[in-house]
């Protein structure tokens, strides 16, 4: 894409979005809520020639953890998976 040399591209006064509140640490959360609290990541590389992606899930908690690693996906399937593995220890 060319960008035009000094084009200001900020977002007039009437269409800026507002900003959500930050989420509290882990240790400021209350005790019912600290009892939900999954913390969830993915990811994707290349290995030689083959992309492999993995996903985990930590329960800080429940001292859970739950990974899974394949071959051939993007670093959003392994964020979709991430929430998957989050859901399936939540449930």
């Amino acid at each position: 894409m060319d960008w035009i040399e000094g084009k200001d591209f900020e977002a007039p006064p009437e269409e800026e979005v507002a900003r959500g509140e930050e989420t509290p640490l882990n240790n400021q959360l209350p005790e019912d809520e600290k009892q939900c609290a999954l913390f969830m990541d993915g990811s994707c590389h290349i290995v030689g020639k083959q992309r492999r992606w993995k996903a985990a899930v930590w329960s800080p908690t429940r001292q859970v953890v739950e990974t899974a690693e394949v071959e051939c996906e993007s670093s959003q399937f392994a964020e979709v998976k991430a929430i998957q593995l989050a859901l399936d220890i939540a449930s």
